[in-house]
């Protein structure tokens, strides 16, 4: 429950009262009580502008504004009309007029005793269901550290994963690396082996030709 709404709600009230005592007998009293009521009704419209305009809600700004121009202003100019048209106070009028302003006076405080338990009722209401928001969330939260923690054992396990798999291709470039190494020296060996061969058979075909010519 807002500020904005308990301005409201008083503001509401007053409305209330002054149309109730415009609408029963119409004495001095009871038209002066209604132009308090008015500059009430007033403060609580221009308190609500300025909550309006803190909280940057254009819908409300224009409402509280309405207000004064759509409730307070005929209410007003209708009170003014009947204090100009109504008769002084006398000793039988004056006590009739204060039993009918302390009567609706009464009334007032009724409806605002209903409102304030009304206003109890709804905070309650709300703190069960703040209590209710709370539990959810964190359960909702505790299943999220779960699922994060989870998440953390397989990243982990990927990482190690991937290690072994980076040692086991270093050792198999060492060991090609080895083997390429190895059939290398191999091929030489071979071709200064067919080198000496040749060399040997050239040099035997060579004896065996002189031996002939000979």
């Amino acid at each position: 429950m807002t500020d904005y709404d308990d301005y409201e709600r008083e503001y509401n009230a007053n409305l209330s009262r002054i149309r109730s005592f415009l609408v029963g007998t119409r004495s001095r009293e009871t038209l002066v009580e209604c132009e308090r009521l008015l500059s009430e009704a007033k403060r609580c419209a221009t308190a609500m502008q300025g909550l309006a305009e803190v909280e940057g809600n254009p819908m409300k700004i224009r409402e509280a504004q309405q207000r004064v121009d759509r409730d307070v202003g005929p209410l007003s100019k209708e009170v003014q009309r009947a204090l100009q048209q109504a008769p002084p106070a006398s000793g039988p009028s004056e006590q009739q007029s204060r039993e009918e302003l302390f009567a609706n006076h009464q009334s007032g405080m009724d409806q605002h005793s209903r409102d304030l338990e009304s206003l109890i009722t709804s905070s309650d209401d709300l703190l069960r269901e703040s209590q209710a928001l709370m539990v959810e969330s964190e359960t909702i939260g505790n299943s999220t550290l779960g699922q994060m923690g989870r998440q953390r054992d397989q990243l982990h396990n990927a990482n190690s994963n991937v290690d072994a798999t980076l040692a086991m291709a270093g050792q198999a470039g060492a060991i090609l690396t080895s083997m390429s190494r190895k059939a290398w020296r191999s091929k030489m060996s071979l071709y200064v082996m067919i080198i000496i061969l040749f060399s040997l058979n050239l040099w035997l075909l060579i004896r065996i030709l002189k031996k002939n010519g000979k």
